[in-house]
């Protein structure tokens, strides 16, 4: 935290210089606010709390992003803090379905990462993810083999995408896929911000003989620009969201806490 800040600047000064930092990245922290333009945590909460009651940005823990929709770019830094607790009962949810000796996929979303403690009892796993802090958790699992894409990486999620990350997934097979999304809605199923995200999913949907979509509650009903697949391409859901009858699709297990049910 600063000692000190620019104490010459008004309310309206200090929050275009926000919305001005913001502008350029979409999304920011408020220790990384206080540190670039010398403010108080304090001073700098109560400012993206009233741009936020403005409209103007949307608060998540830590931090702010920019309202362009559900496009805007959200760091991992900051998704992992948010919806924590609720993050981790999906992930051990998800967890509970993995069997010894399987091949699985984990994606680079903060709520895959919350799998892996959960992980630590199965033996002979084999695991591949393109999220390379996933691959740094992985190192605890000791009776697990563990593979990373590799590729280009995207520095906001820290997750390997393009070409290379694409030709590694086509040599594999996986019994369980699992993933996040941006956005996942009925009419138009699952949506990401990032196209090569995106392609990379649809990728790993087609290796899988169960792809398994971890939603929190921000999550359902949203829509984002690129489409990864229709609902129907997933064979499970797990979600803390209560969902609707129309939700109850053939062939879709939906799962909430530690109880699944299954939808025939």
């Amino acid at each position: 935290m600063n000692n000190y800040e620019h104490s010459d600047l008004t309310p309206s000064q200090r929050r275009n210089l926000i919305l001005d930092m913001m502008k350029k990245k979409k999304s920011v922290s408020v220790h990384q606010l206080s540190k670039e333009l010398y403010l108080h945590e304090a001073t700098v909460r109560r400012d993206l709390n009233y741009l936020a009651d403005s409209g103007a940005i949307s608060r998540v823990h830590g931090g702010a992003v920019l309202r362009e929709g559900m496009d805007a770019e959200i760091p991992l830094f900051i998704r992992e803090t948010s919806f924590k607790e609720i993050k981790k009962e999906l992930a051990r949810t998800a967890a509970e379905t993995v069997k010894d000796g399987e091949s699985i996929f984990l994606d680079s979303s903060s709520t895959t990462s919350f799998m892996i403690p959960f992980l630590t009892d199965r033996k002979q796993l084999k695991i591949v993810t393109n999220g390379a802090q996933a691959v740094l958790y992985l190192t605890r699992l000791h009776d697990a083999r563990i593979f990373c894409t590799g590729g280009r990486l995207r520095e906001n999620s820290l997750s390997y995408i393009g070409h290379s990350a694409l030709e590694a997934v086509s040599h594999y097979h996986f019994d369980r896929a699992f993933f996040s999304c941006r956005g996942v809605c009925l009419e138009n199923g699952l949506s990401d911000t990032s196209e090569e995200e995106a392609v990379l999913r649809q990728a790993v949907i087609r290796r899988s003989e169960q792809s398994v979509l971890l939603a929190d509650h921000s999550k359902l009903g949203q829509m984002s620009f690129y489409s990864i697949c229709p609902l129907s391409d997933i064979q499970m859901l797990i979600t803390d969201a209560q969902l609707s009858p129309e939700w109850q699709l053939e062939g879709l297990t939906i799962a909430g806490g530690t109880e699944l049910s299954q939808r025939n």
